[in-house]
């Protein structure tokens, strides 16, 4: 299984749409979604979750949520992680919101 980000979705979404006369109900929601939701191109989103991945533990599906989501805040980042057996440390959650703020 292949981990993509909204911004991809997006982007998939948008050129199927392209190519064919119309998309399925589905595909329709999830596009009308990404497009509320998503900030960053997807070019942006990718460097943004390999630069994130230079981070010591941080998974590569942390890095795709963080990239989803783009915390603005400590609190942000404890949600993202409330589930996960790693919790970064305020020394990484600094560099962390420091590299999403770069994109923003």
């Amino acid at each position: 299984m292949k981990i993509v980000s909204m911004a991809e979705v997006k982007d998939m979404l948008s050129k199927l749409g392209k190519e064919r006369e119309e998309l399925t109900r589905e595909q329709k929601i999830a596009l009308e979604h990404s497009e509320k939701v998503v900030q960053l191109s997807a070019s942006k989103t990718k460097k943004l979750i390999k630069e994130l991945q230079t981070i010591e533990k941080i998974s590569q599906k942390q890095a795709y949520k963080i990239a989803d989501l783009l915390p603005k805040d400590e609190e942000d980042i404890a949600v993202i992680f409330s589930k996960e057996t790693f919790v970064p440390s305020k020394e990484d959650i600094k560099k962390i919101l420091e590299i999403v703020r770069k994109y923003i």
